[in-house]
């Protein structure tokens, strides 16, 4: 139940605004549209109210009789729905078009009731009319004026119930037409929060797979919008981190057989030595090879250690001036003999006879090592490796290429990655992946460049690059 909580906080979410919001434009518009429709019936009894007064100068010069009268003023009455009242200028009702409440034909009203519309002004008034009705009404008052002037008042009075029931009848049809929308809008958003909150309640669930060290769930991207781009992005990050998880337990299992390969070796050479298994005349030739093993081991716990040094900040760089082209020959002289091993021709194209940069000489001497060794490793028996390098502005590109067993395509954008280890079928040689990432690390902390190409046609080169300084005379 606790995973649908998105889902219902959305669907409350999303029909709660959208009910306040018909709730405030529906009173809204009920309140305009009742003020209109008094505006307009007022406007109508006015022109009514005008009418009457030519009614009544059309009795007056005798163009129409008594009957005639009573007659259009039923018409009228009926129009406008309202009862219709002739008063003299005393007050005297003396004309009623049909009986509301009562017969008031006779009936004198107070000074205050006409004073203002003997003054020419016409009213308009909603209420009881001074107390005279038990129910409100919409009261329209303007002057009679017969022979061009005034001599009484025409008073209009609609019941407000009716026109009330007018604007119910509205309300009605417009509550039932929000009532439909809500219900629509309920079920398309219904379908709408399903949509967003069913992908992350999948990665929630994933989430949990994961932190138990399940990488394989996957997202079904069904949109292509922000959820499904986060669904794709987490799809990724899922297989990266299921990538990263076998590569951290890989790399446990080569730091394993690393350390214990030459600690075995070690341990039983010794163990030979002392209890004289080993004569003491080949004792030299095998602590010879357990001291080999020692500084295996030894250069293993240094790149552990450097990984540990870049990653927590504390791997500074000591910049100075050096010539590189000197540096690559001592880094070719070291590897000698596992060069030679191999029956392997080197081959050094220098853009000059001194290329100066400025960088971290150990560092650069590490990264030379690291690549002529990979170069070293990948090579065929009797082949060749060729290392360039080339000015352009202000930077030198040094280049080291072998023709060789090359890295699989689908491989070539993880080589740098920490622990990563290209198919051993194909290295054919030990080693636990921390090589190339320490190299690109040393080269990112120059903010330099490192890349690689890689094809069967042309073999494999790696290129980095250095800020090059003058050579000063």
């Amino acid at each position: 139940m606790s995973r649908n909580r998105l889902f219902r906080r959305l669907l409350f979410t999303n029909i709660t605004i959208i009910v306040l919001t018909m709730v405030i434009l529906s009173a809204l518009f009920y309140i305009m549209f009742e003020n209109y429709y008094f505006r307009d019936k007022e406007k109508i009894m006015v022109e009514e109210g005008k009418q009457i007064n030519t009614i009544l100068n059309d009795y007056l010069i005798g163009d129409i009789d008594i009957d005639r009268l009573n007659q259009n003023l039923n018409v009228v009455d009926r129009l406008i729905n309202a009862s219709i009242w002739v008063v003299s200028t005393d007050g005297h009702i003396y004309i009623q078009s049909r009986d509301f409440e009562k017969n008031w034909t006779g009936v004198t009203l107070s000074k205050d009731d006409i004073k203002n519309i003997l003054r020419g002004e016409t009213i308009v008034r909603r209420g009881y009319f001074g107390g005279r009705f038990t129910q409100p009404v919409l009261t329209v008052g303007l002057p009679l004026i017969l022979g061009g002037k005034i001599q009484g008042a025409i008073f209009m009075h609609a019941p407000i119930v009716e026109m009330q029931k007018t604007l119910m009848d509205i309300f009605f049809i417009m509550l039932l037409a929000i009532s439909i929308s809500i219900f629509i809008a309920f079920i398309l958003i219904s379908y709408t929060s399903k949509r967003i909150s069913n992908p992350l309640k999948e990665m929630s669930i994933a989430t949990e797979k994961m932190a138990k060290g399940d990488f394989s769930t996957k997202i079904n991207v069904v949109d292509d919008d922000e959820i499904g781009d986060l669904s794709k992005s987490f799809n990724a990050m899922s297989s990266e981190l299921g990538r990263m998880d076998n590569a951290r337990r890989e790399f446990v299992a080569n730091v394993s057989h690393e350390l214990r390969s030459p600690l075995s070796t070690i341990q039983g050479y010794i163990d030979g030595v002392v209890d004289g298994t080993i004569p003491m005349e080949k004792s030299k030739f095998y602590l010879e090879i357990a001291q080999k093993e020692t500084r295996r081991m030894s250069r293993l716990i240094s790149e552990l250690l450097d990984i540990t040094k870049m990653e927590s900040g504390a791997f500074p760089l000591n910049l100075v001036e050096f010539d590189i082209n000197e540096l690559i020959r001592l880094t070719i002289i070291k590897m000698e003999s596992r060069i030679n091993e191999k029956d392997l021709m080197v081959k050094v194209d220098f853009d000059s006879d001194k290329d100066i940069v400025e960088a971290d000489k150990d560092k650069i001497e590490q990264v030379l090592t690291n690549l002529i060794d990979n170069a070293i490793k990948f090579s065929n028996p009797g082949g060749y490796i060729h290392i360039v390098t080339e000015k352009s502005k202000d930077k030198l590109f040094i280049k080291v290429h072998n023709k060789g067993k090359t890295i699989p395509p689908d491989e070539i954008d993880h080589i740098w990655d920490r622990f990563y280890k290209v198919d051993k079928s194909r290295s054919g040689s030990p080693g636990v992946g921390l090589g190339l990432y320490i190299v690109r690390s040393i080269i990112n902390l120059h903010n330099e460049d490192i890349w690689v190409t890689s094809s069967d046609e042309e073999g494999t080169t790696f290129t980095f690059t250095l800020k090059l300084k003058k050579v000063k005379q």
